[in-house]
């Protein structure tokens, strides 16, 4: 990019800021300006940069997630672990909630879920934990579901780690796998803000209704 278009590019970006016009997007990692978008009776509000779906009018509503399904949460976190616990719990997306503090965990659970024939909806998973990393978690949960011969949960990685080729790699070896953003700020009322953003990508990919 040139200068010049660096400069027009950064004051764009201070104009939307300074309006306060911008929403938080997943996929770019930070505030964003963002378009409404009228579609199938619903308003979206999409991002100007990178196009990705930021919220969506009504979205709980439509979502029809089954109470007998399970989700599992890796995070060595408290405060993250019970506030995705608690609002998938609210949102009523899954019927249980399995929250672990390490991968190890995370592996042992889904083992013992899978064997007893429970519908594991999703797994979201932090990349940097102790005792056994998302990665390495990712991938025995993938060996496991191969031995049981049975579907491929959706892993759903939410960490602050920058996505890199090696990354993008590992995740479509490990597909279905996505990257959601949890940024760098702890702020607790950012975070919930993140978490929502996160809990809104979920349902609208993984809605069974």
């Amino acid at each position: 990019m040139t200068e010049k278009g660096q400069l027009f590019n950064f004051i764009h970006r201070l104009y939307y800021r300074i309006m306060d016009d911008t929403k938080y997007c997943i996929c770019c990692g930070e505030e964003v300006p963002f378009n409404v978008v009228l579609r199938n009776q619903r308003k979206e509000l999409t991002c100007l940069y990178c196009g990705f779906t930021l919220d969506v009018e009504n979205l709980w509503k439509e979502k029809d997630f089954g109470s007998e399904q399970t989700a599992l949460i890796a995070e060595d976190s408290m405060f993250t672990r019970t506030l995705l616990k608690d609002l998938i719990t609210k949102k009523a997306i899954a019927g249980e909630v399995v929250a672990v503090t390490n991968g190890l965990e995370l592996t042992s659970e889904f083992s013992r879920l899978a064997g007893d024939g429970r519908d594991l909806v999703f797994a979201i998973i932090d990349l940097n934990m102790p005792v056994m990393d998302g990665l390495t978690a990712a991938r025995t949960i993938r060996a496991i579901e191969e031995s049981l011969g049975i579907k491929k949960t959706p892993v759903i990685f939410f960490s602050s780690v920058k996505v890199d080729e090696n990354l993008k790699v590992q995740m479509n070896l490990l597909s279905p796998a996505h990257y959601v953003n949890k940024g760098s700020d702890y702020d607790p009322e950012q975070l919930a803000y993140r978490v929502q953003a996160l809990l809104n990508f979920i349902t609208d990919r993984y809605r069974t209704g």
